[in-house]
């Protein structure tokens, strides 16, 4: 059995190349889903800067480009620019958590305001080319706030509408809030995507039970974190030869491809760092692991630390 699995947006992490090799070595994903474009009418994008950015992803990979924004006019711009490109469907993003896009009302900014919410549904939706697909947290500052969104939604063609139980404030700490989840679900008359904290197959199996109706799972921190969840998901193991093989060639794919690309080392370290925030979560040690990369300051002392991580550590997925 085969199920809908979503990649996740992270912003400057699953871009084009990560997307490209993720999908070459693993697969599994259904679609996956791009870091935002900021959707405002004050800066319309060119059609060629699309064109070349999408052109370079791999024709295997089925993407869902996402939209930030809470202008209508903005929005529908980019979303129907979007569709004569070729994309069928677009997603609003209503869940970024980090300040300097909530303090814009944009993202989970958004959510504590229904009415403005309705008004750029009302203005969008039948103007729409592409079909619909919202990305939601349950609020703000308080999980009571995704409550007066339910009827709004639901009362528009929405193909689908991603639900992650957490707050803004919370950005990614704790746990994601099944509690809250369960009281929502039942709610919505739209196909729901459950996001957050999917890093081991058996929850994903554990989410069927309890909602069977449930059209998907999103994955983001996870992809990361066990790169073989996809596999594993859909039913397929591998040996912890062939994993530690695959883990080591989507790092240096990723890895070499930053590296030719960048003229500051500083820079280029920072970013990898940032990644092995994720990857040293993969091994048994990982803390300690992550704790001397992030005191290298040479690259090729990097390259051979991060070799030897490979040689010697035990994955724990």
């Amino acid at each position: 059995m085969s199920r809908h699995l979503q990649l996740a947006p992270m912003q400057a992490m699953t871009d084009i190349v990560f997307m490209n090799t993720y999908h070459r070595i693993f697969g599994g994903f259904t679609e996956m889903m791009a870091p935002y474009i900021n959707a405002t009418s004050v800066s319309p994008i060119k059609i060629q800067n699309l064109q070349k950015y999408y052109s370079e992803l791999n024709k295997g990979v089925t993407l869902i480009p996402q939209l930030l924004s809470n202008d209508a006019v903005g929005f529908l711009h980019f979303a129907n620019l979007l569709y004569d490109l070729g994309f069928d469907k677009v997603n609003w993003n209503l869940g970024c958590p980090f300040p300097f896009v909530t303090k814009k009302q944009r993202g989970s900014g958004l959510l504590p305001f229904p009415d403005k919410i309705n008004e750029i549904l009302e203005e969008v939706i039948p103007k729409l080319k592409p079909k619909l697909s919202i990305k939601v947290r349950l609020g703000l500052n308080n999980e009571d706030e995704i409550l007066p969104l339910i009827d709004i939604f639901n009362s528009y063609p929405v193909h689908e509408l991603i639900i992650h139980p957490r707050t803004a404030l919370q950005k990614y700490e704790g746990e994601a809030d099944q509690i809250a989840f369960a009281k929502i679900f039942p709610k919505l008359n739209m196909p729901v995507i459950y996001n957050g904290d999917i890093i081991r197959k058996e929850q994903v199996f554990e989410m069927e039970k309890l909602y069977p109706e449930t059209k998907g799972y999103m994955i983001g921190r996870g992809a990361f974190i066990n790169p073989f969840i996809t596999n594993q998901i859909n039913g397929r193991e591998f040996s912890e030869e062939e994993k530690i093989s695959k883990y080591k060639e989507m790092y240096f794919t990723l890895h070499n491809h930053y590296l030719s690309r960048t003229k500051n080392e500083a820079g280029f370290l920072s970013r990898m760092k940032e990644m092995w925030w994720y990857f040293a979560q993969s091994f048994e040690k990982g803390d300690s692991y992550l704790f001397a990369l992030r005191t290298i300051n040479q690259i090729d002392v990097f390259e051979d630390t991060v070799k030897r991580i490979f040689d010697n550590g035990k994955l724990i997925y």
